[in-house]
C-alpha cells in the first residue's frame, strides 16, 4: 500500500490564474470534529500589537527571523490541535540581534490555496484543524518582515470497524477485489464541492476500508457501503457520500495535488479474515474555490433554476412547474435556452408567459428575478440570445437572423448584417470586440460552420466562416472562455437527442479543433465511445483551473444507468490546448441535480 507520506505528483502544471464556486457555504456540521468549535474565519489576517506600545517601525532593522522554522505538526481533525509559538529575533544593519517582542509585529497566517490557514495572535499559531497543509506564518513591523512554514499532516479515521483486529490480516490484490466505479481515475474537482457519492463494485462483501492518500493527509473509512441510492444496483455496489467534514479532511489538505483512493473489502471466508484490495485511482483538488451559483434549465421544472455546488439541493428560480412565476398579471408557463451576463448581473431567455418572446431580468439574491424587459418585439417564438460585456446590449437570434436591442429597455438598435448566412447560438466576446455563432436557424440544426462577426464601438461588421464542420456533422453552441482565448463548442450530427454530440474545443485565433475526449468518453472509470449528447458547453470563471460545464445523458455510477440529461463538469488545462493534447480532464457530475431532473445549458 502507498505510503500516506508519498508526494503525488499534481495531474497538471496549475495555471497562474486568479479564483473560481463559492467557499464550502454549508448546510453540514461545522469543520471540526468531537461537536467543536467551528472552522473559524477563512480571512489570513490576524490581530497584533496588543501592549508594549504598538506596532512601528524598528531602526536599523535588516531584518527578522523566526523560530521554529520549518515546523511539523501532526493533526487529528479534533477541535483541539496543536500549537507552535513563535519567537522573532531582529538582525540590526549593523550586525547585532535583539529580541522582539510579540506585541510590537503584525502576524498573519496564510496558504496559497483556499483551504482556512488557521489563526495566529501574538506568536501564537492554532492551526484550522480539519485540514493539513503547508502554512506560511509572517511578521512584520510596518517595515521589514519575517517569515517562517507550518507543515501540517493530518491522520483520522471515520467510522469504526465491527473488530479492529479483522483488518490486520494480509492483503491480497488479486480474485474478487472490489471494483471502483465513480469517480473517474483522474478526475479533478473544486476545492469546495462536496457530498461526492464514491461508488464502487462490492463483489458481495460488506465491510470496506476506504483509504484516501495525500501528501498533506491519510483519511480512513470504516463502512458497510449502504446508500439509498446504491441498494438496488445490479451487480451489487458500496457507496460512501462524503460530508463537508470529511470533503476537508480530502480535499482541502490536498488543494492544488493529488491523493489516492483504494478501497479493501473484507472477506470473511479465510482465517484470519483476507483484506481483498481493489486498484486504487488517483483523483485531485483545486487549489481555489469555484465562485457563484449555477443557473441551469430544468425542463422539469419548466425554467431556470440555481444551485451552488457545495449545496445539496437548488431553487426555483424562475420556472413554469410545479406553480409558474408570476409577475402580477404575467404567468411563466415556460423558461428556456436562458443567458446569463458574464458578471452575473442579468439574465435573458425565451419566455412563455401572457406576453411571450425574449424577456430580460436582473439577477437578484432572492428568487424570483426582477423583469426588466418583457417581450422584446419580433421575438414571439423560440430563439437564442447573448449579453454584450459592458450589460448595455443584447443580441437576439431568432428565425436565422440576429439583431441588437438596449438590455435596460428592449429597444431595437442595430441588425447583424448575415449576407447569405443564418445565425443562432451567438455568443458575446469578453473582449466586446466580436461574437460568434452558428451558421443557422433554430436548436440543433445540420451542417451548421462556426463564424465569427467583428464588433466596434457599436457598428458590427462582415461575418467571416473559420471553423466548417466535417462531413455530416454540424458545430453548434459555441462559447468564449472568460479570458476570450478559446471558445468551446459541441459537433455533432444535429437534431434533439444528438447521441453523437462531442465537445470541442479551439483557440479563439486558431483554425482547427481538439476533442475533449476524457470529458467526453471516460464514464464509470471506463474509456467509452461517448454517445451520450454531450453538449451546450459553459465555462465557470478560471482559477488554477478552467471548468466546462455541460449537458449530457450518461449513467451516473452504479447509480443510474442512462438517465435523464444532467450538468456534468470537467476541469480544463487550457495550456494544453496550443499542444495539439487533449486539455480535459474526466467530468464529475453536479451533486445538487435531483435524478430523474432533465438539466441543460448551465451558467
Amino acid at each position: 500500500m502507498t505510503s500516506a507520506r508519498h508526494s503525488f505528483g499534481s495531474l497538471l502544471a496549475l495555471l497562474s490564474l486568479s479564483a473560481v464556486i463559492g467557499g464550502a457555504c454549508s448546510e453540514d456540521q461545522n469543520l471540526v470534529r468531537d461537536d467543536g468549535t467551528g472552522a473559524g474565519s477563512a480571512s489570513t489576517s490576524s490581530g497584533s500589537g496588543a501592549g508594549g506600545g504598538g506596532v512601528g517601525c524598528i531602526e536599523n532593522l535588516a531584518s527578522i527571523s523566526l523560530t521554529p522554522g520549518g515546523s511539523m505538526l501532526t493533526l487529528d481533525g479534533s477541535s483541539s490541535p496543536p500549537t507552535v509559538t513563535f519567537e522573532a529575533t531582529g538582525n540590526l544593519a549593523d550586525g547585532q540581534t535583539i529580541p522582539i517582542a510579540a506585541s510590537k509585529l503584525i502576524w498573519a497566517a496564510t496558504r496559497d490555496d483556499d483551504t482556512p490557514p488557521g489563526t495566529i495572535a501574538a506568536g501564537v499559531y492554532t492551526p484550522f484543524p480539519s485540514a493539513g497543509g503547508v502554512v506560511t506564518v509572517t511578521a512584520s513591523d510596518g517595515c521589514v518582515t519575517g517569515s517562517a512554514t507550518v507543515d501540517m499532516f493530518l491522520q483520522v479515521e471515520i467510522g469504526q470497524p465491527d473488530d479492529p483486529g479483522d483488518w490486520t490480516g494480509p492483503v491480497d490484490t488479486t480474485g474478487s477485489v472490489p471494483t471502483i466505479v465513480y469517480p473517474s481515475h483522474e478526475t479533478v474537482f473544486p476545492r469546495n464541492i462536496y457530498r461526492t457519492l464514491f461508488q464502487w463494485r462490492s463483489q458481495g462483501y460488506t465491510e470496506f476500508r476506504l483509504l484516501y492518500e495525500g501528501p498533506q493527509s491519510s483519511v480512513t473509512v470504516y463502512t458497510d457501503g449502504t446508500h439509498g441510492l446504491c441498494a438496488a444496483a445490479n451487480p451489487a455496489a458500496g457507496c460512501w457520500e462524503v460530508d463537508e467534514l470529511a470533503w476537508s479532511f480530502i480535499a482541502g489538505s490536498n488543494a492544488g495535488e493529488s491523493a489516492t483512493w483504494t478501497v479493501q473489502a473484507l472477506d470473511p471466508s479465510t482465517d484470519p479474515p483476507t483484506i481483498r484490495e481493489g486498484a486504487p485511482i488517483d483523483i485531485a483538488f483545486s487549489k481555489q474555490d469555484v465562485e457563484g451559483a449555477i443557473f441551469y434549465w430544468s425542463t422539469t421544472s419548466a425554467g431556470i433554476r440555481r444551485g451552488r455546488i457545495s449545496q445539496q439541493t437548488p431553487e426555483d428560480y424562475v420556472v413554469g412547474k410545479p406553480v409558474g412565476t408570476t409577475y402580477g398579471s404575467e404567468e411563466i408557463g415556460c423558461v428556456a435556452c436562458h443567458v446569463v451576463s458574464r458578471n452575473g448581473t442579468y439574465l435573458a431567455a425565451p419566455t412563455a408567459a401572457t406576453t411571450k418572446g425574449l424577456w430580460v431580468w436582473t439577477v437578484t439574491q432572492d428568487a424570483p428575478p426582477a423583469p426588466l424587459v418583457i417581450g422584446v418585439e419580433d421575438t414571439g417564438g423560440h430563439g437564442f440570445a447573448t449579453i454584450s460585456p459592458d450589460d448595455q446590449h443584447v443580441v437576439a437570434a431568432w428565425k436565422g437572423a440576429m439583431w441588437m436591442v438596449a438590455l435596460q429597455t428592449g429597444a431595437y438598435e442595430a441588425a447583424l448584417n448575415l449576407g447569405m448566412l443564418e445565425g443562432t447560438h451567438p455568443d458575446w466576446s469578453p473582449a466586446n470586440d466580436e461574437l460568434v455563432f452558428a451558421t443557422a436557424e433554430g436548436d440543433a440544426p445540420g451542417d451548421a460552420s462556426l463564424a465569427r462577426i467583428p464588433y466596434t464601438n457599436g457598428q458590427w461588421g462582415s461575418p467571416q466562416i473559420f471553423l466548417a464542420p466535417p462531413m455530416g456533422k454540424t458545430n453548434l453552441f459555441p462559447m468564449f472562455s472568460p479570458t476570450a482565448e478559446w471558445i468551446a463548442f459541441s459537433q455533432g450530427k444535429g437534431g434533439h437527442g444528438d447521441r453523437e454530440a462531442q465537445l470541442h474545443v479551439i483557440g479563439s485565433a486558431a483554425s482547427s479543433s481538439i476533442e475533449l475526449t476524457n470529458a467526453n468518453r471516460v464514464t464509470s472509470n471506463q474509456m467509452t465511445d461517448g454517445q451520450y449528447q454531450n453538449s451546450q458547453p459553459t465555462w465557470a470563471p478560471p482559477g488554477d483551473y478552467h471548468w466546462i460545464a455541460f449537458n449530457t445523458k450518461r449513467e451516473y455510477g452504479v447509480v443510474q444507468e442512462d438517465g435523464t440529461q444532467q450538468i456534468w463538469v470537467a476541469a480544463v488545462d487550457t495550456s494544453k490546448v496550443a499542444l495539439g493534447q487533449d486539455p480535459s480532464f474526466p467530468a464529475f457530475r453536479v451533486p445538487f441535480q435531483g435524478l430523474e431532473e432533465n438539466n441543460h445549458r448551465a451558467y
